[in-house]
């Protein structure tokens, strides 16, 4: 039996050794590098004003409206990126509640429609006020997935889903759509 032993001198060795050592390394400083945010806010942006949700879907749950409202406020307090202020933000947000639509899904034996599918769409506009333009204007929407057997309640989980989803997206493509 031979026992072969390596020589940590001879240079092709080493020379795999290091380029190992240099691929990890970069590898390691790139992923500490990234960010969920795509870019950064304009330096002359320090705060946001969110005007109240209007309703013009037409859907006739104005609690739906009063959620939208609630759940915008409370993500930009929570994310802190820019300063919530009550009116005369640098960035104002116009949201508009244009369409609730409730849509047939699922349907079992005998033609029994056992899932629905809830649709939500908000139309937000964003104002650069310091500027005094509009930056962009989009259509959010997004959707949930209820039961039949427990329509009521499981409607309102499903539209409070969406409009938690969509209130994600509003505040990701505000801080980071530079």
């Amino acid at each position: 039996m031979k026992v072969y032993s390596y020589n940590l001198h001879d240079t092709a060795l080493l020379r795999i050794i290091v380029s190992h050592i240099v691929c990890v390394t970069t590898a390691v400083l790139l992923t500490a590098c990234y960010s969920f945010r795509g870019g950064a806010i304009p330096d002359h942006l320090h705060s946001v004003s969110i005007s109240p949700v209007t309703d013009r879907s037409g859907y006739g749950d104005a609690t739906l409206r009063e959620y939208c409202n609630e759940m915008l406020v409370s993500r930009f307090r929570t994310d802190n990126t820019l300063q919530l202020v009550d009116e005369n933000g640098d960035i104002r947000l116009t949201p508009v509640l244009i369409r609730v639509q409730d849509q047939m899904l699922n349907v079992q034996q005998a033609d029994l429609e056992n899932q629905r599918k809830l649709m939500v769409s908000v139309e937000v506009e964003y104002t650069d006020a310091v500027k005094h333009r509009s930056v962009w204007k989009r259509t959010f929407e997004n959707f949930d997935v209820y039961d039949v057997a427990n329509a009521t309640e499981d409607r309102t989980r499903a539209a409070r889903v969406a409009i938690d989803r969509i209130v994600d997206d509003i505040l990701l493509a505000v801080v980071s759509d530079w």
